[in-house]
This record gives C-alpha cells, sequence and structure tokens, in this order.
C-alpha cells in the first residue's frame, strides 16, 4: 500500500496541465466545464483533488475516468470510505450518510473492484513543472514542511493520543482553511498546493495553499485552475 501514497509526476513544459476540485459524481459538470476552457483529450493534463464519487448521480462516469490517459487524481477521503466500509461497519453507516447508498447497492464484486481500484490511487501526487513544484492534497497539510509531511505520510495512520497523523490530515482534516491553529504559515519546500475537501464559495488561496473544491454536487459549480 505504501507504494501508492505518493505518486510522482513530471508533466513537460509545453504540456498544459489543469487542476480540478472534488467532482463528487458530476461527470456531465466536468465535461462542460472542460468544453468552456478547450481543453485538448490528446494533450492536456487534468489533475483532480479527489472525492469522484457520492452525492452525484454519475458515480461510475466519474470512476471511468480513472481509465483516461487525461485524468488523475488524489484519494479522498470518500474513496477511503468505500476501502474502509468493505470491512468496518462504523465507516460503512458514516458513508451511507454521505451519499455512499449507491456504493453499497452495487454487487460485491463491483464494490471489491471498485474500491481495489481506490487504493491504488495516491494519497499525495507531487509534479514537477519547469521551475516549480506542486503539490495535490485532498483535504489539509497540517506539517510547515512538504517533504516532512510526506515521509509521515508513509507512517500511515497510526494512532497516538493527541496527534493526528499526516495519513488521516490529507484525507480527513479541515484545520489550515479554518484557522483551527495559530502555528500555519508557508508550506516550505513546495511552491504550491492544491487541495478540495471543504467547500469554499470561490477558489480561495492562503499562504501557498490553494483551495478549489466550491461544492460541485450542492452548487452545480466546479473550479478547474490552469498551472502551467
Amino acid at each position: 500500500m505504501a507504494d501508492h501514497l505518493i505518486s510522482y509526476l513530471k508533466v513537460d513544459s509545453h504540456k498544459k496541465l489543469f487542476v480540478v476540485g472534488d467532482l463528487h459524481g458530476c461527470y456531465g459538470l466536468l465535461l462542460e466545464e472542460l468544453k468552456k476552457i478547450n481543453f485538448n483529450f490528446a494533450s492536456d493534463l487534468l489533475i483532480c483533488t479527489g472525492d469522484l464519487i457520492d452525492r452525484g448521480n454519475e458515480n461510475l462516469e466519474c470512476i471511468s475516468l480513472l481509465n483516461q490517459p487525461w485524468f488523475r487524481t488524489v484519494r479522498g477521503n470518500h474513496e477511503e470510505m468505500c476501502i474502509k466500509g468493505q470491512y468496518d461497519t462504523n465507516i460503512r453507516d458514516i458513508h451511507i450518510r454521505n451519499g455512499g447508498e449507491w456504493f453499497y447497492g452495487l454487487p460485491q464484486q463491483k464494490q471489491l473492484e471498485i474500491s481495489n481500484k481506490f487504493m491504488e490511487l495516491p494519497v499525495v501526487i507531487e509534479i514537477e513543472l519547469e521551475g516549480k513544484k506542486i503539490g495535490i492534497v485532498h483535504a489539509d497539510i497540517d506539517i510547515q514542511d512538504w517533504n516532512i509531511f510526506k515521509q509521515d505520510i508513509f507512517k500511515g495512520d497510526y494512532k497516538i493520543p493527541g496527534i493526528t497523523s499526516s495519513y488521516s490530515n490529507a484525507l480527513w482534516g479541515r484545520g489550515r482553511i479554518r484557522n483551527y491553529s495559530n502555528h500555519y504559515d508557508i508550506v516550505e519546500n513546495i511552491n504550491e498546493i492544491y487541495l478540495g475537501h471543504t467547500i469554499v464559495k470561490e477558489y480561495t488561496k492562503i499562504d501557498n495553499c490553494h483551495y478549489i473544491d466550491v461544492g460541485s454536487s450542492f452548487t452545480s459549480k466546479l473550479c478547474i485552475i490552469k498551472v502551467q
């Protein structure tokens, strides 16, 4: 599993790179927005902040994006619930209350097939561009140093009283966007980080963290940012 936690990409300077917030089953909306920006499916690359599924009605269509060469995503907490809901009834109940009922209505073999796909998704994507480094994380980064954050990710979802793992923060956290602590500052050793999970009314930048989940299934809106 650890091999899949961080994915490294190098994007050529001539290639257009876009990032998009959480999709939540809004496949048709994504295609509409990509048409507006003249997205080239043959040469451009789109990276998502996770949560492809739940709440919207086009969940299987959004999952099919994982087969497209122009699409990449990190794992979100909703993908994580599909994985853990297979064996943890508490997680399954939480998932059902948060738009996941469709998933448990699928045949067991299909659930397993999807959860196995989600297990292969990275929790972090790091992109090397010409002159800068970009990070994609679903929810939050509590540590002020990107390199230390990555090291901690590989430790998994450890349980220490009073300490939340970077793995858990990356999937579930909201501390930075909601300013739960006064220790937040620019994250070192990374130029830009793009995050979803917490809905914002519009694209929001805090230090070098960019929040791009504008509601999708709730608002019929997606935020797509051209990074290169």
